[in-house]
């Protein structure tokens, strides 16, 4: 329903145009108020107010998260990978690769403590000079607790079933 309504949107956001999300805040924001009244037009507001401050913060979040989901799916293809070669990959400059993995570990560390976000969680990462090192911490199943619990309902119907086989059964012959 709302890939019908908002799928054109979704398409402009996929390819990366900032305009749509002004609209998208826009529409489902609340209304911002100032806690001052203030007709200067150099306040901290702005012209816009509280609501294009609230904007602007939003849309540097957006810009900032933007790439993690790209740059996630590099490092889960390497164990290593050199911050060049990376930057080859997203078309970027070193330095503003670096700030990205630096973003990404602070998001990660952020979903970590609210336990909100766990596709991030699969992966970590440390940097050694001009070297990403990659490490995937992909949680190990319990496959030792799924084979106890599977004894233990095996127990459990067989006593079912050997207590339904020794209780005898009375048939009565109404003839």
């Amino acid at each position: 329903q709302i890939k019908e309504k908002q799928g054109d949107k979704v398409a402009r956001i996929q390819h990366g145009d900032m305009a749509v999300y002004d609209d998208l805040f826009f529409s489902g924001c609340p209304k911002f108020l100032s806690p001052v009244v203030s007709e200067n037009p150099t306040s901290p507001f702005g012209s816009s107010g509280p609501r294009g401050l609230q904007l602007q913060v939003f849309k540097a979040e957006v810009e900032q998260q933007r790439l993690i989901p790209t740059l996630r799916s590099f490092l889960k293809l390497y164990t290593s990978i050199p911050i060049s070669k990376l930057a080859k990959f997203l078309d970027m400059h070193e330095n503003e690769v670096r700030c990205c993995l630096m973003a990404f570990k602070h998001k990660k560390e952020v979903a970590k403590g609210d336990s909100v976000d766990q596709t991030t969680m699969d992966i970590d990462f440390y940097v050694d000079k001009d070297m990403v090192h990659i490490s995937d911490t992909k949680i190990a199943r319990h496959y030792g607790d799924y084979y106890v619990q599977q004894v233990l309902k095996l127990r459990e119907s067989n006593k079912l079933i050997l207590g339904a086989a020794l209780t005898p059964v009375v048939t009565t012959n109404t003839a």
